[in-house]
């Protein structure tokens, strides 16, 4: 269903980003961007500014993959943080005793989760932003038992995870988690959004 010849590039090898679009009815095709995370995020963010740090994650994203597109093409980026209820910047846990630390401390809490987007026309080395933009989600953990937590934390799912988890696997696995706001954010990408900016930009270029 994308509307148009030209190829819809997503810039992530993340099968859940990947499942969201398809099954919004979109052809894509993945890449892997070289954009590394940096070395020194902010620690501490609040309101408007973790959706502009989720933004600009998704932007520069983008922009690192430009170059290595010739033919024109939609590229969309995406990245997802998480900030605790102290504004603390949550990221991806680095080994099994960091993932159990971070999914302890969201359990009886509320945490925010970031999703940025950034939707541009590239081809050539060059590139034109379609949208760019990020939206928040507010995630509640009720307690989860120490036994069902380490046995998750065994399975290593919380590799690569903003968080150290996904929310669709968690709440299908029983755990008591509420979100205000929009599901597909917290999972990767914020689709409420996300699809008609998408339909307009794949419309634009019929």
């Amino acid at each position: 269903m994308n509307h148009t010849t030209m190829p819809f590039i997503l810039a992530s090898q993340s099968p859940r980003r990947a499942e969201l679009l398809r099954e919004a009815g979109f052809e894509i095709e993945q890449r892997s961007p070289p954009f590394a995370d940096p070395d020194q995020p902010p620690d501490h963010l609040r309101g408007h500014e973790a959706e502009d740090y989720a933004q600009l994650l998704a932007l520069q994203k983008a922009h690192s993959l430009v170059v290595q597109i010739d033919a024109p093409a939609l590229l969309l980026a995406a990245d997802t943080i998480c900030v605790d209820h102290e504004g603390q910047l949550v990221g991806k846990p680095r080994d099994p005793e960091h993932a159990r630390a971070m999914l302890d401390q969201f359990m009886n809490n509320r945490h925010r989760v970031i999703s940025g987007v950034a939707l541009m026309r590239v081809g050539g080395g060059a590139a034109q932003t379609l949208a760019s933009f990020a939206d928040t989600a507010l995630v509640t953990f009720g307690r989860v038992s120490d036994a069902a937590l380490a046995e998750y934390v065994a399975t290593g799912d919380w590799r690569g995870k903003a968080g150290g988890y996904n929310l669709f696997d968690r709440r299908a696995a029983g755990w008591p988690i509420t979100v205000e706001g929009d599901p597909t954010t917290v999972v990767g990408l914020p689709m409420r959004l996300l699809i008609p900016r998408l339909e307009a930009a794949l419309n634009s270029l019929r």
